[in-house]
């Protein structure tokens, strides 16, 4: 009886340990397409922002964003104007990551992070371009 005991307990280890020996690592993230969405490619790599130095495409005008399509410096404090999916944003930028949250004041739909990463809000893509200081550059498209 006691060998059988033995054997329930060790085979199921036995089992669990050979199913963890794998030599092909798993990949993390499924191949990405051509075009990298926020499905499947959460962080890109750091963008430069375009034209010159830290500057954007739309610079601070914004009511580009108003659209749903931009790429504009924020400061925190700023209310950008958005009919993309994810509504008007309210921005806070420090500790080298944007921070865009509904301009209403409610905490669903709130997204932060460093330069590279992407958030999808609803139909909305959201890129973190570039932060430099107090300042950052972010893209907004619809999806």
């Amino acid at each position: 009886m006691v060998d059988r005991r033995r054997c329930l307990i060790l085979l199921p280890l036995a089992l669990l340990a050979a199913g963890c020996a794998s030599t092909q690592p798993t990949p993390i993230f499924a191949a990405a397409s051509a075009k990298p969405t926020a499905e499947n490619m959460p962080m890109m790599e750091a963008a430069a922002p375009s034209g010159a130095p830290f500057t954007s495409a739309d610079g601070q005008d914004l009511k580009a964003c108003a659209d749903g399509e931009c790429e504009v410096l924020v400061r925190t404090g700023d209310q950008i104007p958005n009919d993309g999916g994810a509504g008007p944003l309210s921005v806070t930028v420090q500790a080298g990551k944007v921070g865009l949250a509904p301009a209403s004041g409610g905490m669903g739909g709130a997204v932060s992070g460093p330069p590279g990463m992407v958030h999808q809000i609803n139909r909305q893509l959201i890129v973190i371009v570039a932060v430099q200081g107090a300042e950052g550059i972010i893209r907004l498209s619809k999806k």
